[in-house]
């Protein structure tokens, strides 16, 4: 750690490759969700995401997304917190989703949260799907356009039970 406070390079090992988990995954016929970009934009400079949700093989629904900011795009998505790229290619678990309320932080919303915690090595973190209030992309959360849209998401990952998020890059 100390060499990255002096500001001196350091040598960090690069995360797994998405593609051997989202294999093993999908032969096991769980459902799971994937997060793929797409060379689309919103009128706003977004890249605009496919967030799918496939039963083994089969997708189930797609939905549009946004992660990250337009000029954040080719920022490093691994190891600089706070830097608003767009969310790290790999494997995460899918956490229960959570009621938001009046009193949460106004960006996220006031429905629904679902926190993916990465399965990889990454200074960066408080990761999840939730509504993009401002519709300016988000910190590096999966970002979805109005609360309807926020809480069929969550009706689908609880109704059947989606553990892991793939992103591809």
């Amino acid at each position: 750690m100390l060499p990255f406070f002096l500001g001196e390079p350091q040598e960090l090992p690069d995360p797994a490759l998405p593609t051997q988990f989202a294999k093993h995954v999908a032969e096991t016929e769980e459902p799971w969700l994937e997060l793929a970009p797409t060379p689309q934009r919103d009128r706003r400079g977004n890249r605009l995401w496919d967030l799918t949700l496939w039963r083994g093989e089969r997708p189930l629904r797609r939905w549009t997304t946004v992660t990250g900011r337009p000029e954040t795009e080719r920022l490093d998505r691994f190891w600089r917190p706070g830097n608003h790229a767009p969310l790290p290619p790999g494997a995460y678990t899918v956490g229960s989703p959570i009621k938001l309320h009046s009193g949460d932080l106004y960006e996220i919303g006031r429905s629904w949260f679902i926190p993916v915690d990465p399965l990889f090595g990454t200074t960066r973190g408080h990761f999840g799907i939730h509504e993009d209030v401002s519709l300016d992309g988000t910190a590096g959360c999966i970002g979805l356009a109005g609360r309807a849209l926020t809480e069929e998401v969550t009706r689908w990952v609880k109704q059947v039970g989606a553990r892991y998020l793939v992103v591809l890059d």
